[in-house]
């Protein structure tokens, strides 16, 4: 079944117009969400996208996935989180960071503190390939080297870890 997703203005307000899985029109905007994962000794969950995505088959990342039409942000966190890790959380550990606003479109991004194994993920092997717990300096590393976050994204997750005290051994 094909996704079908809210279309957004440029102030993230929704227009009532719908779209099927895609790129949104000029002046239009989709809504996604970015999910830190990460336990009490402050590792963070990565996942290694698979390797028959579209876009950056094969890279770790964290958990990241479009607004579907009808859902706020925080059940597209909620839904995204469970739908590639298997892992449940609820909305109310949710911290949310900021939104950070894109050519075409509008990121949520969302920290959680959650403990688990890494046994007990189950994987959407159609969105990811293996999980890895990190440190937060690691995690840093690869959002804003390998995966090239924009200065004002990682902003907002500086904040976010800073709000939260997490701890970094290269602050």
């Amino acid at each position: 079944m094909t996704e079908l997703w809210d279309i957004y203005d440029g102030q993230a307000r929704r227009t009532g117009r719908t779209m099927q899985r895609g790129i949104p029109a000029d002046g239009d905007y989709m809504m996604c969400v970015h999910v830190y994962l990460y336990n009490s000794a402050d590792k963070f969950l990565m996942q290694k996208r698979s390797y028959r995505k579209e876009t950056h088959p094969g890279e770790w990342d964290i958990t990241v996935g479009a607004v579907l039409s009808g859902e706020e942000s925080v059940d597209g966190a909620l839904r995204e989180t469970k739908e590639e890790t298997g892992i449940s959380i609820k909305s109310e550990d949710l911290y949310f960071a900021g939104r950070f606003k894109k050519k075409n479109k509008f990121v949520d991004i969302f920290f959680v503190k959650s403990d688990f194994d890494i046994e007990d993920c189950t994987l959407q092997k159609e969105e990811v390939e293996e999980v890895k717990f990190v440190s937060a300096d690691d995690m840093i590393d690869i959002e804003k080297n390998l995966r090239k976050r924009e200065e004002e994204y990682m902003s907002i997750i500086y904040r976010a870890i800073k709000h939260l005290g997490i701890a970094l051994c290269n602050a």
